[in-house]
């Protein structure tokens, strides 16, 4: 029971790969990675580590701590509010659901990121606010979790939206779950700007080459690239699938 209200705690990274998203101390970073590679996962524990102040026991010995500023304000952007956040990003975080190929608790799965002890009076109804798609936690002192600093918030909003609504607010990092539109992109720069705040996005590069994604390419993916003109302030990491030890790889093979 303790393990699946705490899964955060117990989370170990899926990947080497993986794991240099934690290290990172990069303000933009890029995850890139197909179905089932953690890219998703790993933004997802990025932000909940650094909105609830609790490092996983796994990283204690190397998560960069100069990265937990106390409570912060999140924003995490998806593709639809109504077919990608509530049957999938939102289960994700629950403590009480379980997310695997395996039994529940079993070695190939996880439990959802947010520990129950960092929910608002440890519920989600009171965490969880519908009408604002805004999720309430405590930030907790990473030395002393028994101590409450105070509350982070995240902001869910989607792709779908028009880029207006994304002009207010000043957010220390702002999730983006597959490729955002350009102009949405420049909207939550800007919010991350006064604040020294972080920008990620975890995306599959589209087969649809009418998706515009020439831009992310431009601005993240080269910039990221080891050599002369090498932009430090940006990092690309790459999940693979074949990486992922919490899936049937089996399975995968056969379908690969």
């Amino acid at each position: 029971a303790d393990r699946q209200e705490n899964s955060i705690l117990y989370y170990q990274p899926a990947s080497p790969m993986a794991a240099s998203v934690h290290r990172s101390r990069c303000k933009t970073i890029g995850i890139g990675g197909g179905n089932g590679s953690s890219k998703t996962e790993t933004m997802l524990t990025e932000m909940v580590i650094r909105a609830t102040g609790q490092i996983p026991l796994a990283m204690r010995g190397w998560y960069p701590r100069d990265k937990l500023r106390g409570p912060i304000q999140c924003r995490l952007v998806v593709e639809s509010i109504t077919t990608t956040l509530a049957p999938i990003i939102l289960p994700k975080l629950q403590w009480w659901q379980w997310r695997g190929v395996s039994e529940q608790g079993g070695p190939k799965g996880h439990w959802g990121w947010v520990p129950r002890m960092c929910l608002i009076g440890g519920s989600w109804e009171k965490s969880w606010k519908e009408k604002e798609r805004t999720l309430r936690l405590y930030y907790r002192d990473p030395d002393d979790p028994a101590t409450i600093v105070g509350e982070s918030t995240i902001q869910c909003m989607s792709y779908d939206q028009h880029p207006s609504d994304f002009a207010s607010g000043d957010f220390h990092f702002v999730g983006h779950d597959e490729p955002p539109p350009q102009s949405i992109w420049e909207e939550n720069r800007a919010r991350v700007m006064r604040v020294n705040g972080t920008l990620m996005v975890a995306m599959t590069w589209p087969d649809d080459p009418s998706i515009p994604v020439d831009w992310i390419y431009d601005q993240l993916y080269e910039k990221a690239q080891p050599g002369p003109y090498q932009d430090k302030s940006v990092e690309w990491v790459q999940l693979s699938t074949l990486d992922n030890p919490h899936l049937d790889q089996d399975a995968i093979a056969e379908r690969s």
